[in-house]
């Protein structure tokens, strides 16, 4: 399910939905004073800054944090983008990260801050593996990328979710926020659901061709 490289420098085939998140996340890391007032803050939530729910996905604990957060979240679009239809990725893209947010707001209310894709990205990880399974069971790219978030999280869980993890924060005494990629988990899952519904409707038309190309031989 990887797209040819040389669609990476093809302009129609760019990530152009991924990429305002991507130039929003370098704008936030950037500035710091745009990441104080975007980041998830649990108490300011509660006192009516709801966009924080959206915008703390985008907000990062550092340099290496968002390195590794952004570049994974632009890889994963290059692959949606290129085969699926907009509508597709827009959803995603709208709606998962208040997935990832909501299940951390309800069910860890002793994590005041949260920042960073990683949520995000698991989510898109999982259905992109669901994706490439259902289509062929030699498809391992994106489930090895998958094996080694779960790897990560089973050490963050055993180390108290304060180790284990492969990136560095900035600040001391951030504490990973496991649910985070349950909720990205649970709505990627939901994605894969929705995609199977709509069939070759949500397939752009060179993906669906590929597909019958596929079956012919």
């Amino acid at each position: 399910m990887l797209p040819p490289l040389k669609s990476l420098l093809a302009p129609r085939m760019l990530p152009w939905f991924f990429l305002p998140g991507g130039v929003l996340s370098l704008l936030i890391q950037a500035q710091p004073d745009w990441a104080r007032a975007l980041v998830y803050h649990r108490d300011a939530i509660v006192g009516g800054e709801w966009w924080r729910l959206w915008t703390g996905n985008f907000t990062h604990f550092g340099w290496w944090h968002f390195a590794a957060d952004t570049g994974l979240y632009m890889l994963i679009g290059w692959a949606l983008e290129y085969r699926y239809r907009w509508f597709i990725t827009l959803s995603g893209l709208v709606l998962m990260p208040f997935a990832v947010t909501l299940t951390v707001f309800f069910f860890d209310p002793e994590m005041t801050r949260y920042a960073g894709l990683s949520g995000i990205n698991v989510g898109f990880l999982i259905l992109l593996a669901l994706l490439g399974w259902q289509a062929s069971w030699k498809d391992w790219f994106w489930p090895a990328l998958l094996g080694i978030h779960v790897l990560e999280l089973i050490l963050e869980i055993n180390q108290g979710h304060y180790g284990g993890a492969m990136i560095a924060f900035d600040e001391p005494g951030i504490r990973i926020a496991t649910l985070a990629h349950v909720g990205g988990g649970a709505f990627g899952i939901l994605m894969w659901i929705s995609i199977n519904l709509l069939k070759t409707q949500a397939l752009r038309p060179h993906a669906v061709a590929a597909n019958a190309a596929g079956k012919a031989r």
